[in-house]
């Protein structure tokens, strides 16, 4: 929301998954002069730039953008259906900040290693869940078995690089 359309344009040219051309500044404009009845008052609407990266960015962040969006133009329906199916990562992910926030570091920290967890888990955090085939996502009981192995491990008994050189 924050960011300029001429940052907006920087994170797109960055993007590898942006695969296209930028609208012309002109017609960016104009998008936003186009919405500008859709009860936005006196906050600026999305412009045709949001529209292209929006879809690019992580699941998380575009749903709190969407909610945001859906608030202003005073569609609480939307906003709440949003809310309603927030995924596991998301919810994790506002733990934490609500933690953070407490002053609870570990419990934030907990939160954001279920975070990591979930991140882990999607094939494409950029895609809502359901949005393509579930068997491309690793298995929960899978990924959490491993984590605890890799925990479990002793470290040291690896050694390093190099071990052996004189």
């Amino acid at each position: 929301d924050s960011l300029s359309d001429d940052e907006k344009a920087r994170i797109l040219l960055k993007l590898e998954s942006f695969q296209g051309e930028l609208p012309r500044p002109r017609a960016v404009r104009a998008s936003m002069s186009n919405r500008s009845d859709k009860c936005y008052e006196d906050e600026a609407p999305p412009s045709l730039l949001d529209d292209i990266l929006v879809p690019l960015v992580d699941e998380s962040v575009r749903r709190q953008f969407l909610i945001r969006d859906a608030e202003r133009r005073r569609d609480y329906k939307e906003a709440n259906a949003l809310r309603e199916s927030t995924s596991p990562r998301q919810k994790a992910l506002e733990e934490a900040q609500l933690a953070r926030e407490e002053g609870s570091e570990d419990d934030a920290l907990k939160f954001e290693e279920e975070a990591e967890l979930y991140k882990n888990l999607r094939a494409d955090v950029t895609q809502d869940e359901g949005a393509y085939s579930r068997f491309l996502d690793r298995d929960d009981w899978y990924e959490r078995e491993t984590q605890a192995r890799i925990k479990r491990l002793d470290k040291s008994k690896f050694g390093s690089l190099l071990d052996g050189m004189d």
